[in-house]
């Protein structure tokens, strides 16, 4: 349902030596709906940016509007940051990585956070490796051509005793393949940091963060029921007594 607020804005506009004060209006509209029900593109979420500071939408990202190209870099700029936090639509628990022939153990290009584990979990057929206490870290090679897993241990990105590590991998995923909750998250908080530096409304920046924060406690309630925690299960110190009797118990 489309409403329309009337709202005056006073924006400084530097000229000579002077500082005046320009009012500027617009018309405050519902943000443009997706095609699909469900989900945004990236597209659709770069117009409801450009309409959080009343500019008309665009029919492409490529019109070569600046505003618009400002919008998309500061949405894939945000939506990096979030999607590092690591949730459950982008993250691959108990992942299971080999040596290559350099005897090196690569990262996929579009890793973000990657840690060593130990996995238990009733769901698999096999039980990875044990990795929790090997000390690894994300590093570029040395020749600067690949991510990979660095041992700290041995200071080396070689290995020569592991041969396959499990860990948990955070992966970067594009806009159109997050889930609506989290796309509704990351497009809110990318028009409040669009807004902040195009407009610089205080008025505005109070009512997206207000926005925002709704969006973010969508978000992470859905990751919560997505994730099926259990605290007995997944709850190292929980588990080792509630199964303590239990002759099977980490084997």
């Amino acid at each position: 349902m489309l409403f329309v607020l009337l709202l005056l804005l006073l924006k400084h506009e530097r000229k000579g030596d002077g500082l005046r004060l320009i009012p500027h209006f617009f018309i405050y509209r519902s943000p443009p709906m997706a095609t699909n029900s469900g989900h945004m593109t990236k597209l659709e979420a770069v117009n409801s940016m450009l309409w959080s500071i009343g500019e008309s939408p665009v029919q492409s990202l490529s019109s070569g509007l600046g505003d618009a190209e400002v919008a998309e870099a500061v949405l894939d700029r945000v939506s990096r940051d979030i999607q590092l936090m690591g949730w459950h639509c982008n993250t691959l628990k108990n992942y299971e990585i080999s040596k290559n022939a350099g005897n090196q153990f690569p990262l996929p290009e579009d890793t973000l956070k990657v840690d060593t584990v130990n996995p238990s979990s009733g769901r698999q057929l096999s039980t990875p490796r044990h990795s929790a206490s090997i000390d690894a870290v994300m590093r570029r090679s040395a020749d600067a051509t690949k991510w990979l897993l660095f041992d700290r241990d041995n200071n080396s990105e070689t290995w020569t005793t592991e041969d396959t590590l499990t860990v948990d991998l955070v992966q970067f995923q594009d806009f159109a393949n997050l889930t609506p909750a989290l796309q509704a998250y990351v497009w809110t908080a990318a028009a409040h940091k669009f807004q902040k530096g195009a407009m610089g409304s205080r008025a505005l920046y109070e009512y997206t963060r207000e926005d925002v924060d709704a969006a973010m406690t969508q978000a992470v309630q859905e990751d919560t029921d997505n994730e099926d925690i259990n605290i007995i299960r997944q709850n190292a110190h929980v588990r080792q007594i509630a199964y303590r009797n239990n002759p099977g118990f980490n084997r």
